[in-house]
């Protein structure tokens, strides 16, 4: 029983009375401690939602970035949290469904009257709940999303923290330029944001004057790509581009080993950044190249002591994606320590204003939310090690054809 239940308890009984003065006084002493320790007093945490597809088919990604909004979560309250509260990110399962992360959406604003949001994984979710953010005007900081559509119709709560999809592979088609290879073969899933690359891989493709004898889309879930990839053998593409997330390029690489082909460059939009491709494809991975958001080697300010601390914490080294969740946590708290307080309409405004380094990069956007200053990586995997092939100045091997 508390100390408050056992003093109340002496009153009822008209014990206290009976007490002698230093008896008397130690106890209303301890009752005082008691009160000033209940947890109304205590500084409440200042809340943020967020659903991830923790089961379904975006369950790995989904995976990653909880243990990155974790990870900062953990850090931000072992420093003293953000105004002095601490902070709880509040994860709740979507089930990779977009309209289950509505109703979880709602239930963050109107019933956990959450302070903050973190977005979805995937923009094909993101783009679901953004009308009942906006309708709320709560600022929502995505770092599962890219698809270039999420901050074209005019909502003024769509925070971007990394790159879109528009210039994913503007480095990857500049090594082709340089490499001499210029016959494409563009293959993408019909989800929002394979659906924008792919156009943005067409545009840039003719800036650099490369040529493009396929396009060609295909349902999301697919499992057999095995046609899409007779068809570039067919063409004699010299160079194969899927659009997709992580299964679209494990269904192509497992396509492309069914036929005994592959193209000179095989290029996947998200699946080869991440440690799970090399798990499930094994030496198939050999020369596959992708884009990464984040790279340790990249040596952005505290990269390297978020690699340390998240690989000796879940004893996996994290992907770009739990970068991306930490790094829009500390875009989060830069704001809001900017403003001194969690009103929304400042934070957005300070959101909006922010120029700052996370360990992913520089942080700044555009009038939209679309962010402007992150950039991306091109990777490839040679002998079983993922190597940073463009930009020039952090490279770690040449590209191999």
């Amino acid at each position: 029983m508390t100390s408050y239940g056992l003093s109340f308890r002496f009153m009822r009984a008209g014990v206290l009375a009976q007490l002698g003065q230093w008896q008397r006084m130690a106890l209303l002493l301890s009752m005082m401690i008691f009160f000033f320790q209940l947890p109304c007093t205590a500084e409440q945490p200042i809340k943020i939602g967020v659903s991830l597809g923790l089961t379904g088919r975006f369950d790995v990604i989904s995976g990653a970035l909880n243990r990155g909004f974790k990870l900062w979560e953990q850090n931000v309250n072992n420093t003293g949290g953000i105004l002095g509260r601490p902070v709880q990110v509040i994860v709740k399962d979507d089930r990779s469904d977009p309209d289950h992360a509505v109703s979880l959406y709602r239930e963050f604003i109107e019933m956990e009257q959450v302070d903050f949001l973190f977005a979805p994984y995937s923009s094909l979710i993101t783009e679901a709940v953004l009308p009942i953010v906006e309708k709320n005007d709560m600022p929502l900081l995505i770092a599962g999303a890219a698809a270039d559509r999420l901050w074209e119709n005019g909502y003024r709560n769509a925070i971007g923290v990394y790159t879109p999809a528009s210039k994913f592979a503007v480095g990857f088609l500049e090594l082709l330029v340089l490499n001499d290879l210029d016959k494409i073969t563009v293959v993408y899933s019909d989800d929002p944001f394979s659906v924008d690359l792919a156009k943005s891989i067409k545009k840039w493709a003719r800036r650099f004057g490369l040529n493009i004898v396929d396009f060609q889309s295909f349902k999301k879930g697919t499992l057999n790509l095995e046609p899409l990839a007779l068809i570039t053998r067919q063409n004699k593409s010299q160079v194969l581009m899927v659009c997709g997330h992580m299964d679209e390029a494990i269904h192509m690489s497992n396509a492309l080993k069914k036929i005994d082909w592959r193209p000179k460059a095989f290029y996947a939009s998200v699946g080869p950044a991440l440690q799970g491709f090399y798990d499930q494809c094994g030496p198939e991975v050999e020369a596959v190249f992708g884009t990464s958001l984040w790279e340790p080697r990249a040596n952005y300010p505290g990269a390297q002591e978020f690699n340390q601390q998240f690989t000796e914490t879940y004893g996996t080294p994290p992907g770009y994606h739990a970068g991306l969740a930490y790094a829009a946590g500390q875009v989060l708290k830069k704001a809001v320590d900017e403003v001194g307080s969690i009103d929304k309409g400042k934070v957005r405004r300070a959101l909006f204003d922010l120029d700052t380094m996370t360990i992913i990069g520089r942080f700044g956007i555009d009038k939209t939310g679309k962010q402007l200053r992150q950039h991306t990586f091109i990777i490839q995997w040679q002998n079983g090690h993922k190597e940073l092939v463009w930009p020039d100045q952090i490279k770690t091997a040449e590209p191999k054809f």
